[in-house]
């Protein structure tokens, strides 16, 4: 009868841990359905973190509801075997299957937390859903453990049977079900890190696709720099017929290249019924993809694609135009800070205008700016 009661209360064990591992994988099959047919996991008992049994943990997510099943089963039987002759057997493997969902519920809280314990200490338990597992376990020992129950209640033994002695029945189970305990935790903590590295592994390619289309490296709301200043730095007097904001105004013409060369006029439009005048060069700045101030050397002269007539005092005639040309070197913009943003005045002191544009006009470029002149075209190019 000793062996018969031994196998049928083991069983009752394996029955625990078969139910715990089967409410864990059915969960997480209905968190995987479409539709209303995923709120049917909500009917159920969490017992497995939801962050351990993601598709990314991949093996790990299997080995840790395989290895929280056997913890369950080892827990459920030193539990049983800890509390016989102190109730019946129906009730003492009821207890033992609250607490085995309890006890493991709690390892996998730790492991889903650990991240939270490093960064935080003992205030990153109040992090996120800490205690949910655990709870949950037991909620899920209250609600089926009554199967184990009721198999380790058809295991009582006939009253000539004496029980063995609890040294014997228990001693090899402390120490499993105390390693069973610690694995759950090792490959929980190993699911998280493998779900964490798949993700960082995800954004990464995803980031150098983009980077692979995308014009200069990818905006970086982290990266530190200076705002572009809406004004230079500097006073200007201004006489009384100066093409100021209310008679003029900038527009951006079309960008122009030649063999690694490029080049982009700026227009004055005079859009007053009086003429107005205008000398020297405009003042011009440059914001890169995270807006900030671009580091750009400015020449005043010419460059490859357009001549300097030199700062001379012009007038532009009423409905006229003047123009200046921006000219630079061609640069691979992959991985650079590039141009995102050209911002111009007619002159120094005064408020800056702003375009978006993609231009190689990377990092530490150098830029060649003509001075004013009347533009002979009879129509603004952009």
């Amino acid at each position: 009868m000793r062996t018969s009661l031994s196998r049928r209360l083991l069983a009752s064990s394996a029955l625990a841990g078969a139910l715990w591992i089967l409410f864990a994988v059915i969960r997480s099959a209905f968190r995987q359905l479409e539709g209303g047919a995923a709120q049917l996991a909500r009917l159920m008992p969490q017992v497995v973190p939801s962050g351990l049994t993601w598709a990314e943990s991949g093996v790990w997510a299997i080995l840790t509801v395989v290895v929280g099943g056997i913890a369950v089963a080892l827990a459920h039987a030193l539990f049983t075997a800890t509390s016989a002759g102190r109730g019946t057997p129906l009730l003492a493997a009821w207890f033992a299957t609250v607490a085995a969902g309890a006890l493991v519920g709690l390892a996998l809280d730790i492991a889903a937390a650990w991240g939270s314990l490093g960064d935080f200490g003992p205030r990153g338990l109040l992090v996120g859903d800490f205690g949910a597992a655990a709870a949950s376990g037991a909620l899920w020992g209250l609600v089926v453990g009554w199967m184990p129950g009721l198999l380790a209640r058809s295991a009582r033994a006939s009253a000539t049977a004496a029980p063995l002695p609890r040294s014997r029945r228990s001693a090899w189970l402390l120490p499993a079900a105390a390693l069973a305990v610690i694995a759950v935790v090792a490959t929980g903590l190993a699911s998280d890190n493998a779900r964490t590295a798949a993700i960082e592994a995800d954004v990464a390619a995803r980031q150098e696709a983009e980077a692979a289309v995308t014009f200069g490296a990818m905006p970086d709301p982290s990266a530190s720099g200076v705002p572009v200043p809406d004004r230079a730095r500097t006073s200007t007097d201004l006489d009384a017929e100066w093409c100021t904001p209310e008679r003029a105004t900038l527009l951006k013409g079309e960008p122009d290249a030649a063999t690694g060369h490029r080049a982009l006029p700026i227009q004055l439009m005079n859009f007053s019924d009086e003429p107005c005048v205008i000398e020297g060069y405009p003042d011009l700045a440059f914001g890169d993809q995270n807006q900030h101030l671009l580091a750009v050397t400015l020449e005043h002269g010419g460059s490859f694609m357009a001549q300097d007539p030199g700062p001379q005092r012009i007038e532009v005639p009423a409905g006229g135009y003047a123009v200046t040309v921006l000219g630079w070197d061609a640069a691979s913009p992959h991985g650079a800070l590039v141009t995102k943003t050209v911002y111009a005045a007619p002159t120094p002191g005064m408020t800056r205008g702003s375009w978006p544009i993609d231009l190689d006009i990377v990092e530490g470029s150098t830029v060649a700016v003509t001075a004013w002149a009347i533009d002979g075209n009879a129509a603004p190019s952009g």
